[in-house]
């Protein structure tokens, strides 16, 4: 698998690293830090360059993390055998259990609320390209937080004591918001900003590659664009338009792990040595193993367990990749008013080779599923890339809007046969924010999942 060298990172970084991660504590009454304590060890004032380490290392924990195991329980790449994932399993997730993913994760001491201090910063010091990469980063997980919960808050979340209580925006609005995020990153990138202090080897993700986060801006406006077509087809020709500025092939948006102590291990490494309550069987297992597919073997360890490719203690998480785009532009071929195709097939075609290359370096078996336009199908296109995009939450935003792969609900599922379609929201909002939606069911639709 290609990726970065985690091995350049210099001894400053990792420190300012660790600093980062801790500088703004859990709030549930508010998304701010009060500051209550004052550390003298913690970083005071800090500037962009030190605040974009712990922000990208925090994403990969996230979507890594809670994000990946209820999405791919709910998707059954995973199996839960024991304790709390037995319930996820079963679709019997409470709004408890996504408390910690939503204060601490996202909002009060987490990865957006440090992304808005950044930005702000950034701006106040005149560091235009920290400004955009930030506002990519708010993009790309603003973006999994509203297709987790569908209305969050945005407009008023990052308030400090002047608002508690945040409203909660539409998701149409969150959209809204996204597509300026990434329209004002993109022309940011493009453009030199005068100041002396550009991203550097702080960049966990890019070392300071502007171009390379110019092109995930792109991808992700692609893959946004992509989950409105379900509302107006129009999109797919929108989306369209962003693959060709997206992703170069072999490149992909991951976070590194070093793997050498507990705080810079992968977060399903974490999680499988300290609770290993999770199996790695299931439905995507079944359709690898009866294929043959060469993937089966670094995906699991051929004993339940997660295989090398994602379940080492210095494993990658793949935040997006050239080949998702390729699945898109796929899909989007497929799927737009005036249907083509032979593009259709030749982007599914690329995609495939291009995972494979990314997973186990040996494009072969692309051979063995290719399609031409006369035998390209939906099916085909979603199930590789359910496939391709293993542990990834985007596979529970495809489904939603796919209905494939085909699932079929575990025994004693907690939603009557159904699977569920949002989380519900957590107990700290329904507890301290007068503005949070009440919890209905896990059956509710977001804006964009339209019957």
């Amino acid at each position: 698998m290609k990726s970065l060298n985690i091995n350049n990172i210099t001894r400053v970084s990792l420190i300012l690293l660790i600093g980062t991660m801790s500088l703004v504590s859990s709030c549930k009454k508010g998304y701010f830090y009060e500051g209550i304590n004052d550390d003298p060890s913690q970083l005071k004032d800090p500037v962009p360059s030190s605040l974009l380490p712990g922000i990208i290392q925090s994403t990969g924990y996230l979507w890594g993390g809670d994000a990946s195991r209820f999405t791919s329980l709910f998707m059954q790449q995973v199996t839960g055998i024991a304790n709390q994932s037995i319930s996820a399993n079963r679709y019997a997730v409470s709004a408890d259990d996504v408390d910690n993913m939503w204060t601490a994760g996202l909002y009060g001491g987490g990865i957006m609320n440090n992304t808005n201090s950044m930005l702000t910063k950034a701006n106040e010091m005149n560091q235009g390209h920290y400004a955009a990469v930030a506002k990519v980063l708010m993009a790309n997980n603003l973006g999994l937080t509203t297709d987790l919960w569908g209305d969050v808050p945005y407009s008023e979340a990052f308030k400090g004591l002047g608002v508690l209580q945040p409203k909660y925006d539409t998701q149409q609005q969150i959209y809204d918001a996204l597509d300026k995020l990434l329209d004002e990153a993109i022309t940011s990138l493009g453009t030199p900003d005068g100041s002396a202090f550009q991203p550097g080897a702080e960049d966990l993700m890019f070392k300071g590659d502007l171009d390379k986060w110019l092109r995930f801006a792109h991808s992700l406006k692609a893959k946004f664009y992509l989950h409105r077509a379900k509302i107006d087809r129009n999109f797919y020709d929108r989306a369209l338009l962003e693959v060709p500025q997206g992703f170069l092939n072999g490149e992909h948006a991951s976070v590194l792990f070093a793997g050498t102590s507990l705080p810079t291990e992968n977060p399903w490494y974490q999680f499988n040595n300290q609770r290993g309550d999770i199996g790695f069987t299931g439905h995507i297992y079944d359709i690898m193993d009866a294929t043959g597919d060469p993937r089966l073997a670094v995906y699991s360890d051929g004993a339940e367990g997660l295989g090398t490719l994602y379940g080492n203690s210095s494993s990658p998480v793949v935040l997006m990749s050239y080949d998702e785009l390729k699945f898109i532009e796929a899909e989007c071929q497929f799927q737009k008013l005036a249907q083509n195709r032979a593009a259709a097939a030749n982007a599914y075609n690329a995609a495939v080779t291009a995972n494979l290359l990314r997973t186990i370096n040996n494009p072969a078996y692309a051979a063995t599923v290719a399609k031409t336009a006369a035998t390209i199908t939906m099916t085909d296109i979603m199930t590789q890339k359910y496939i391709a995009m293993f542990l990834n939450p985007e596979v529970w935003s495809d489904w939603r809007r796919t209905a494939l792969p085909a699932l079929v609900a575990p025994p004693g599922s907690a939603l009557g046969g159904a699977l569920p379609r949002t989380l519900l929201y957590p107990s700290g909002e329904q507890r301290n924010n007068s503005n949070a939606p009440r919890n209905t069911s896990m059956l509710k639709r977001v804006w964009w999942d339209v019957p």
